[in-house]
């Protein structure tokens, strides 16, 4: 069904909620004040008096859509409404991506939910992503650049959850969903334990559950721009030593320090150059204990796209140019990770036996040789005991 809702005209407040329980009310221009002992982010603490910022607060507006979503929403809606993001929040509801969820007159609409297998073996002519943007555009709010939508899944057997992101790419990122899958099968493959995703039989389609949710409860999402007091649009300037020491100030523990190392490292091998801020988060439930990092997500080869300028995405010794071997392992002493050698070596290695052996090579034309190349750097060629790659050590 289309949802044609009688949607208000603009929105001046919000009440917002933490884990389902009333937090505080956010108003234009950007003012949050809290109105009970319910924090909204570990960047802001329950206090008397409000929270003034110059936009919106970082917490609020981590899942704003960027890019093309962003534009799609202003066509569809800016003839009927002042769209801002005030009420792109209020469009949000409950179904944003993490802890927080917002009440104002907007209302929610109901959807008819698909299965799994209609998107995955989708049989039309054209992708079926048009049509399932076209269905819920208004159903969450998520950010990023690359057209995706949160769709809405009927749960039967393995499938728990209730809402799957789906994504999709434009012409100037060619085969980007099919980029995404490879990817995130390395990581699967090397035990760094992504969320559970499909690539579409056509392969227009990504397809990636929710993490955000366990035995049936909300989990909180900040982000690195959260965690770091910045903007969305400041999500590239910072550092990978900053990544770490975030995690380090936020978990107090050197498990979660070691696996945001493991992240690094392998964003840098596999040749991500869009690993940044907003693609690093923690999660915590409602005790606000027990913080870790997310899985890891949105992780592609962006090295076979010309358009893009082969760095990455945030410095790393103060540069962001492809870090080598020697690079990564002084990143991770810094760190104080005993094992930084061992684990470039062993991510290094497992990926080598990923694209060598396993890798859909059909899936997208020349990437096993972007990928060959992006791995060599970070390699080491010296009498270094070699760590091999071995599926019963993957990490835990």
């Amino acid at each position: 069904m289309k949802t044609e809702l009688a949607l208000p005209t603009g929105i001046k407040s919000i009440q917002v909620e933490s884990f389902g329980k009333s937090a505080g009310v956010l108003e234009q221009p950007a003012q949050f004040q809290y109105q009970q002992d319910n924090p909204v982010s570990l960047t802001m603490a329950v206090r008397d008096s409000a929270y003034q910022h110059g936009c919106l607060h970082p917490i609020f507006a981590q899942n704003l859509p960027e890019g093309f979503i962003r534009h799609y929403l202003y066509e569809r809606l800016q003839r009927h409404a002042n769209v801002n993001d005030l009420y792109l929040l209020a469009l949000q509801g409950s179904k944003g991506i993490g802890h927080l969820s917002y009440r104002s007159d907007m209302p929610a609409p109901e959807y008819e939910k698909l299965s799994l297998e209609d998107i995955i073996h989708w049989q039309g002519k054209e992708s079926i992503f048009p049509q399932l943007l076209d269905k819920f555009y208004l159903n969450g709010q998520l950010s990023g650049m690359q057209p995706k939508v949160l769709v809405d899944i009927a749960g039967r057997g393995v499938i728990h959850q209730q809402a799957y992101i789906v994504k999709t790419f434009d012409a100037e990122f060619e085969h980007l969903t099919a980029n995404e899958f490879i990817c995130m099968m390395a990581a699967k493959e090397l035990g760094l334990s992504p969320p559970e995703f499909w690539l579409s039989d056509d392969l227009s389609c990504f397809v990636i559950e929710r993490f955000d949710q366990k035995d049936g409860k909300k989990l909180a999402f900040e982000d690195l721009t959260v965690l770091m007091g910045k903007q969305g649009d400041h999500k590239y300037q910072s550092s990978y030593e900053s990544v770490l020491k975030a995690v380090a100030y936020f978990t107090k523990s050197q498990q979660q320090i070691e696996l945001a190392y493991k992240y690094i490292v392998f964003s840098c091998l596999i040749g991500n150059g869009d690993a940044h801020l907003k693609n690093f988060a923690i999660q915590y439930g409602q005790d606000r204990t027990n913080i870790e990092l997310t899985p890891p997500y949105d992780i592609t080869h962006t090295l076979m796209y010309p358009t893009l300028d082969g760095k990455m995405a945030l410095k790393m010794a103060s540069a962001k140019s492809f870090p080598d071997y020697k690079a990564l392992l002084q990143l991770g002493m810094k760190a104080k990770i005993s094992k930084a050698a061992q684990i470039v070596e062993e991510i290094a290695d497992g990926i080598q036996q990923y694209i060598s052996s396993q890798m859909p090579t059909d899936l997208v034309p020349g990437l096993q040789e972007s990928l060959y190349k992006s791995l060599a750097k970070g390699r080491v060629y010296t009498q270094h005991k070699s760590y091999r790659y071995d599926k019963k050590r993957k990490f835990n």
